[in-house]
């Protein structure tokens, strides 16, 4: 075990000097000039950072305390997975059929957009009943490829059937009446667990239900799945050690995204018309970038949810939006239209906003746009593939007749630190205490380890890793200490949103175009190392800025060839970049998405623009397996 760690911990080891090409960006490689700063290779370095690597590993047995895990919850895990397991099992055998014409009709069901499906059911040409069924058959058969439910809500069966006996023969009929979606592991469900795929809360079913949930069941919809999410929440891993873990539906090596992982490989995969989800670091988008979906990240007040679990309770200044994942622009305004400031929805959370969506604002050519770009924020370069997707929408937007405006993001290194503060404003001890006597998830292991270690060992051995990359440094250093620097960091965030507004009406744009995320779908065992890429999606909810994205296009071999390129993609001896580079390789086929950023509560600007890059893209929409590119099991 401490070998294992200390692999983990190589990268930060000196290497052999060899040339490396010149870096206009500090940034980048974390090296100088000759001479400015002490060699990697010195004794004097050497020695300290062979002593960080040993205290990490006893910062791990210290922290972790494996003997303190009791063997109950580990039988109570054992128990929920052989539950599972045969309820799945009890399902398939209840929806089997050897009928080649239910088959048949099941497949030409789920075949459906979103639009054809609701319209079928409001035309009365399907039942719930036989929509819910197909979409439970085909849910469960992407399951079995993917990981990707928690649980299945077996009251959905019936809920279907009085759906019918409800609504079948009348014309007026609410809007998303016999349209079954997927559940969010973080979201209440009354009678399941809601257990952040740890064994602590194994068995601790709720007692209500996410408002979210009750007003879509308002308008007629049927939950009837609950979709994985990462092990506490905080990662873009999406596995546990209750639930394990979630594939990506476009190459089975790789992940999802997280946290909304399960919602966004069930959906991409055909598993449910709709998929639901929060955001609070980029649990949307990153999924929707991994996944090749759509969605759409309100500002918080515009949408306020209760009874769902945020990641952080008593959070810091962090806007935590809810949405959808959808296969187009259009799927997501049909859905917003009936949740945002619908009057049932703020009858039962009145500090939602009562501004309803202004459905007509957000059609693809109401106007010529002033829209301002970056291809990177300046704190981490993306990698090849993901630049090319911005520039080429850069490009096509310009052709188009629209202004396009270089935007710089300020003060980039002061917004990701005050972003990482507010993450974990009790500096991580409520995410210590969330995994502490646990069974750890393998591909958390890593950052739960970190996550122990004492602030000061952090900020001391923060000196050492400055040399070789500027970005972990920070995230060593900067964590809240004191109630004095919460404060501090509050106020700095509340300055900071002020100084973002101000300079983006100084350039006068409607719109901001940008990397959706860093990187693209990653093995599972790189997201748990790639912390610093979450400023990407974490900058607009430190600004609290409504946000989409949406697919743009493939990765290319010219893509994969460009990141092995140390002309291309100079990673110099910089680790985060190198497991950038060795976790996007050979992707070629893959997701790219962009994303777009409007001013506070104006999500129709935001949805017009975004339907306007979706006409000019090419994004192919076919379901994953369709593509002979795609990876599959």
């Amino acid at each position: 075990q401490v070998r294992s760690n200390l692999r983990i911990l190589a990268v930060y080891l000196p290497r052999e000097p060899r040339e490396q090409p010149i870096m206009g960006n500090a940034m980048v490689s974390g090296e100088g000039e000759e001479g400015s700063s002490p060699s990697l290779s010195h004794p004097l370095l050497f020695y300290p950072i062979w002593v960080y690597a040993v205290l990490l590993v006893l910062a791990r047995i210290v922290y972790l305390q494996p003997w303190g895990m009791s063997s109950e919850r580990k039988r109570a895990i054992q128990r929920s997975q052989k539950k599972r397991q045969e309820t799945f099992d009890q399902i398939k055998s209840r929806l089997h059929s050897e009928d080649g014409n239910v088959v048949e009709r099941r497949a030409g069901i789920v075949g459906r957009t979103f639009e054809q499906l609701r319209d079928a059911l409001q035309e009365e040409e399907l039942t719930a009943v036989e929509v819910h069924e197909a979409y439970m058959w085909k849910a469960l058969q992407v399951q079995d490829r993917l990981n990707c439910l928690n649980e299945v809500i077996v009251e959905s069966f019936e809920w279907a059937r009085e759906m019918d006996e409800k609504w079948r023969g009348k014309k007026e009929k609410p809007p998303l009446y016999g349209v079954p979606f997927s559940v969010k592991g973080n979201f209440h469900m009354k009678g399941y667990d809601c257990n952040l795929g740890l064994g602590k809360y194994v068995d601790s079913p709720m007692q209500d239900e996410c408002t979210f949930v009750t007003h879509l069941r308002y308008l007629g919809g049927v939950p009837f799945v609950i979709t994985t999410v990462p092990q506490a929440l905080l990662s873009f891993v999406c596995s546990s050690s209750v639930y394990g873990t979630t594939a990506n539906p476009h190459d089975i090596t790789r992940g999802p995204g997280g946290s909304s992982g399960g919602e966004g490989a069930l959906t991409a995969a055909g598993g449910t018309p709709f998929g639901i989800g929060s955001d609070l670091l980029g649990s949307l988008r990153i999924p929707a970038n991994m996944c090749g979906l759509t969605t759409l990240k309100p500002t918080e007040a515009r949408f306020v949810v209760h009874n769902a679990h945020g990641g952080v309770p008593g959070r810091g200044r962090l806007g935590l939006g809810y949405g959808f994942f959808t296969k187009s622009v259009k799927e997501q305004v049909l859905l917003l239209k009936e949740v945002l400031g619908h009057p049932a929805y703020t009858s039962l959370v009145p500090e939602s906003a009562r501004q309803r969506l202004d459905e007509s604002a957000t059609e693809e050519g109401k106007k010529k746009w002033r829209i301002g770009y970056f291809e990177s924020d300046g704190w981490l370069s993306p990698v090849p593939s993901v630049v090319r997707a911005v520039r080429e929408t850069v490009d096509k937007l310009r052709e188009d007749g629209h202004e396009m405006v270089l935007f710089k993001v300020p003060d980039i290194e002061k917004a990701t630190a005050m972003m990482f503060k507010n993450a974990m404003p009790d500096g991580g001890k409520y995410s210590r205490f969330l995994y502490s006597h646990d069974v750890i998830d393998k591909w958390m292991r890593q950052f739960v380890m970190l996550l122990n270690v004492p602030r000061c060992i952090r900020i001391a051995a923060s000196y050492l890793i400055q040399l070789v990359s500027p970005q972990m440094a920070l995230l060593a250093r900067e964590s809240i200490g004191s109630l004095e620097d919460l404060r501090y960091n509050q106020e700095m965030t509340d300055n900071y949103k002020i100084q973002f507004i101000e300079y983006w009406k100084a350039l006068g744009i409607d719109a901001l175009v940008c990397p959706s995320f860093t990187v693209t779908a990653v093995p599972h065992e790189y997201p748990s190392q790639l912390a610093p890429c979450a400023l990407a999606t974490g900058l607009f909810n430190l600004v609290d800025f409504p946000c989409g994205s949406l697919p743009v296009g493939r990765v290319t071999k010219a893509d994969d060839e460009g990141i092995t390129d140390e002309s291309v993609f100079p990673v110099g001896r910089n680790p985060i970049l190198k497991l950038m580079r060795n976790g996007c390789k050979n992707s070629e086929g893959l997701p790219l998405t962009v994303q777009v950023v409007t001013l506070p509560m104006e999500e129709e600007v935001c949805l017009s623009v975004m339907a306007t890059i979706e006409k000019l893209s090419s994004y192919d929409r076919k379901l994953p397996g369709e593509h002979s590119s795609t990876k599959s099991a």
